[in-house]
């Protein structure tokens, strides 16, 4: 299944210091079978050339666990009067810097909109978010995710 063009252009990009970005909600479940949210950014997502695979690159212990475990994640996206609701299937990881990459099949895609403005969860980059995200590692660990799928 390939990645709808409004939910991949969402994803592609780089966030710039100062300017409104979204944080994605990723949910994974527990090993108790609670949904666990972890929220991502631009910074950590991606889309390949083919729209064939989202990029993910975890750093959350929980979340990271939970996808080694099950294999599966949901990714929240929104834009405008659309809620973009992505299941996805990992298709291969790669552990890098404590990092967990993963290039993700798309599984199902739903578009839900009820026709009114809906409002992303967002945040403004800065400096120290950069630095203590780690954001330098994530792009290596994107960059080789990418050449991933191109192979797959």
């Amino acid at each position: 299944m390939t990645v709808p063009e409004d939910l991949a252009g969402l994803l592609r990009g780089w966030p710039r210091i100062h300017v409104d970005e979204q944080a994605f909600p990723l949910l994974t479940v527990d090993e108790s079978g609670f949904p666990h949210v972890a929220l991502l950014s631009r910074a950590e997502l991606d889309v390949d050339a083919d729209r064939g695979a989202i990029l993910a690159v975890v750093a959350s212990g929980q979340t990271r666990a939970n996808i080694r475990r099950c294999g599966q994640a949901t990714l929240i996206a929104v834009h405008g009067e659309v809620a973009h609701y992505a299941k996805l299937r990992t298709a291969s990881t790669t552990d890098q810097d404590g990092l967990l990459g993963c290039v993700f099949r798309l599984v199902s895609h739903k578009r839900d909109s009820l026709g009114i403005p809906l409002a992303p969860i967002g945040f403004q980059p800065t400096a120290e978010i950069v630095e203590m995200e780690h954001w330098a590692r994530t792009r290596n660990l994107l960059d080789r995710l990418r050449a991933r799928a191109t192979e797959m």
